[in-house]
């Protein structure tokens, strides 16, 4: 079992972040709670310079500049694994993300590893070290943390160091640095955490077999719900359905009275987007 510390109190956080400002990477990895937001919830920070680790519990702190501060100094790697999401956490929190980045799953094929290998079976095959998965869904958002959630969450830096620096052991004989700079720049552009809602369209799957005006009116009425979600801060299917939307497109109601004909509406979601939505389909004759 290997030792960590939990950082709940402010002063202590400033401490700890000062010890790692010499840092030359930290392995760093988040909790985090997305059920009912369309946001994520921060719940827990960990860190990892190589010898000493950290959790770091924004729920009971009132300030994280200092850790801010630490990540987004460019002297500092933060090495990653899958850092799509814990970046976009960061991004919502900061409008940027921490720079610069190493992501051991977009490095892993040059490795010898599987392409997209999820952590623990890069653990287990870089380090032959099998993982807890008990606590992969647990709620994040309730203290106390017990001694095994957060021994869980220690191991997700703890090993992810380890895997970084054997990485590094071996990176002067790799042919295709480029490929994997491009592959990380791409981790730093906005666009990657805020996505156009113009676009949203294309994951409602049923939108794609649509054409002329219904199309029109799916695309708006996805990047309308888009925008709704991030002002309302819940997940985008919560504000209406993707059939309902289908059905929208489709039925090119007219008035309130031929929405609540609709299946899959109801007079709730009517009496709250109604009018947005004729007005939405109206302007795309």
């Amino acid at each position: 079992m290997e030792a960590y510390e939990l950082v709940d109190n402010q002063a202590r956080l400033k401490d700890v972040c000062a010890l790692l400002n010499s840092a030359s990477w930290l392995a760093v990895d988040t909790e985090f709670e997305r059920i009912n937001t369309y946001y994520p919830k921060l719940c827990l920070v960990q860190l990892s310079n190589g010898s000493d680790t950290f959790i770091i519990d924004p729920l009971s702190l009132n300030d994280l500049q200092p850790l801010y501060d630490l990540l987004y100094q460019h002297s500092i790697t933060k090495v990653l694994h899958s850092a799509h999401q814990d970046l976009e956490i960061f991004f919502n929190l900061q409008g940027s993300v921490p720079l610069p980045v190493f992501d051991t799953q977009l490095a892993a094929p040059l490795f010898d590893f599987d392409k997209g290998i999820g952590y623990g079976n890069l653990i287990k095959a870089a380090l032959e070290v099998e993982l807890e998965k008990g606590h992969a869904r647990a709620d994040w958002t309730k203290r106390p943390l017990s001694d095994a959630q957060l021994q869980y969450a220690a191991d997700d830096v703890i090993y992810l160091g380890q895997v970084y620096e054997l990485f590094m052991t071996k990176a002067d004989s790799l042919d295709n640095h480029d490929q994997l700079t491009q592959q990380f720049s791409l981790l730093a552009e906005p666009d990657t955490y805020q996505p156009d809602p113009a676009r949203m369209w294309k994951k409602i799957y049923a939108a794609k077999r649509l054409r002329g005006r219904p199309l029109r009116v799916v695309k708006a009425l996805a990047a309308w719900r888009e925008l709704t979600a991030r002002k309302q801060n819940r997940p985008r299917k919560w504000i209406v359905s993707d059939q309902a939307l289908i059905d929208l497109a489709k039925l090119l109601p007219e008035d309130m009275s031929s929405m609540q004909e609709m299946n899959n509406m109801t007079d709730k979601l009517i009496q709250r987007y109604g009018d947005e939505w004729l007005s939405i389909i109206t302007e795309q004759q």
